[in-house]
C-alpha cells in the first residue's frame, strides 16, 4: 500500500527542478568578444580591444570596443559586428540580449594577405578575359542634344503658331511661310542653293548619327573590370596617366625636360639627355614607363614610345673634350720710325738692293777656305780663330 502525503502538506520538488542556473558576466563577456571577432568583413576581421557584459536574470547587456580594418564602411561594418555578437550570445548563453553596443575605437591597416578572388566565368585559367572587353562609358553630350532640341522646338513652335492663327483667328499666313513655299515651288533640285542646303543637312545628320553611335569621353581610359562584378566600371583620366609616367621618367638619372602625351593606344615620351649613356638611358626610360603603365590597371595596356634627344653639352661617356685651338700670336710691332721707303720691310729686315739676289736662309753655308791634307788632322776651329786673332 502506498503512503500518500497528508492533507495540507506541500509536495516535494523534483530534483531536476531544484536550484537555478546562473550565467556569470565574465562568461557572457568572453562569448561577446569572441563573436565580435568572428564577424566576416569582406574576408577581414575586427580586432576587439575591450568588452563588458551585465546579466540581469534572463536578460543581458553586452558591449565591445573594436578596431576595424582600413578601409571599411563604418556603419555597415559596425552593424555586421553587432548582429554577429547578439546572435552568438543569445545562442550560446540562452539569454535574451536586451542591448548590444559596438564602439569603433580606431581604424588599422589590414596587414593580412588579400583574399584570392573567386574564379570568374569570364576569366579562364590563362588570366585573359573572354567575356567581352571593358568599354568606355557613354557621354550624355548635353550641348549637342540641347542645341538640336532648341532648334527643333523653335521651328515647330513657330510653324504651329502660324497654322493655328490662320485656322482659328482667320489671319493671313505669315510672310516667311508663304515666301518659303513660293521659293520652293520655283527652285528645283538642280539649283545651287538647294544642293548646298542638302549638303549641309547631310553633314549635320551624319554628325548627329556619329554622336549617337559612339561612346565619346575620349579623355578617359577604361580600367579592367573587377572579377565577379562585371557591372562595376571605372575609368582613369588620360592626363593623370601622363603625369604619372612623367614623374616616373623624371627620376631616371640624366633625364631632363620630360614631355608625355597619352593616347588611347600608346604613350609618347620625349626627353632630353644631359649626361650618361644614350642606349642605357633609353632602355631605362622604356622600362620605367612600362612599369608605371602596368600598375594603372587598365583594360587595354598602353604601349610606350620613347624619343630621347641629347643636350648640346652632352658627350659620350669615356671621351675627352676636344682641345681648344691655339690663339695666333700677332707679329711684333716695327721698331723705329721706318716708313715704306726707308729700305727695311715691316718686320725690320733690310730690303735687298736692286739687281741682287736675296740671301737664302735654307742654302748651305760656304765651305772653309782651307782643306786638310790626307795625313793632317784638321785643326780645331776655336784654336784657328785664336791664332788668326
Amino acid at each position: 500500500m502506498t503512503d500518500t502525503p497528508a492533507t495540507g502538506v506541500p509536495a516535494r520538488t523534483a530534483p531536476a527542478e531544484r536550484g537555478r542556473t546562473v550565467v556569470a558576466d565574465r562568461a557572457v563577456r568572453r562569448i561577446a568578444e569572441r563573436a565580435a571577432a568572428e564577424a566576416d568583413l569582406a574576408g577581414r576581421r575586427a580586432r576587439v580591444t575591450h568588452g563588458s557584459a551585465a546579466v540581469r536574470g534572463r536578460r543581458t547587456d553586452v558591449s565591445v570596443d573594436v578596431r576595424l580594418p582600413y578601409p571599411a564602411a563604418l556603419g555597415e561594418a559596425g552593424e555586421q559586428v553587432r548582429g554577429r555578437m547578439a546572435e552568438r550570445v543569445a545562442e550560446l548563453s540562452g539569454l535574451t540580449v536586451r542591448a548590444a553596443t559596438v564602439r569603433v575605437q580606431s581604424l588599422a591597416p589590414d596587414r593580412s594577405p588579400a583574399p584570392q578572388p573567386p574564379p570568374d566565368a569570364d576569366r579562364p585559367t590563362g588570366g585573359r578575359p573572354t567575356g567581352g572587353r571593358a568599354r568606355r562609358p557613354w557621354s550624355a553630350r548635353p550641348l549637342p542634344a540641347a542645341l538640336v532640341a532648341l532648334v527643333g522646338a523653335a521651328a515647330s513652335g513657330a510653324l504651329l503658331y502660324d497654322v493655328l492663327s490662320v485656322h482659328l483667328a482667320d489671319r493671313r499666313p505669315a510672310s516667311w511661310r508663304t515666301g518659303a513655299v513660293d521659293w520652293l515651288a520655283t527652285h528645283g533640285p538642280g539649283d545651287t542653293a538647294v544642293v548646298a542646303g542638302g549638303a549641309v543637312a547631310a553633314v549635320l545628320g551624319a554628325w548627329l548619327l556619329c554622336l549617337a553611335l559612339t561612346p565619346g569621353l575620349r579623355g578617359v581610359l577604361p580600367m579592367a573590370p573587377v572579377p565577379g562584378q562585371r557591372r562595376q566600371r571605372a575609368v582613369l583620366d588620360r592626363t593623370a596617366a601622363a603625369e604619372l609616367v612623367r614623374d616616373t621618367a623624371s627620376a631616371v638619372p640624366g633625364v631632363t625636360h620630360v614631355r608625355v602625351r597619352c593616347g588611347r593606344r600608346r604613350v609618347r615620351l620625349r626627353a632630353h639627355l644631359a649626361f650618361g649613356d644614350r642606349a642605357t638611358t633609353r632602355a631605362a626610360l622604356r622600362t620605367a614607363a612600362g612599369t608605371a603603365l602596368a600598375g594603372l590597371g587598365l583594360a587595354r595596356p598602353l604601349r610606350p614610345r620613347v624619343a630621347l634627344r641629347t643636350e648640346p653639352h652632352w658627350r659620350a661617356p669615356g671621351t675627352e673634350p676636344a682641345p681648344a685651338a691655339p690663339t695666333p700670336t700677332p707679329p711684333p710691332a716695327p721698331t723705329g720710325g721706318a716708313g715704306p721707303d726707308s729700305g727695311t720691310d715691316r718686320g725690320g729686315t733690310p730690303e735687298p738692293e736692286p739687281g741682287t739676289r736675296p740671301p737664302d736662309a735654307t742654302a748651305p753655308s760656304e765651305a772653309p777656305s782651307w782643306a786638310p791634307s790626307g795625313d793632317e788632322t784638321p785643326a780645331d776651329p776655336t784654336t784657328a780663330k785664336e791664332t788668326d786673332s
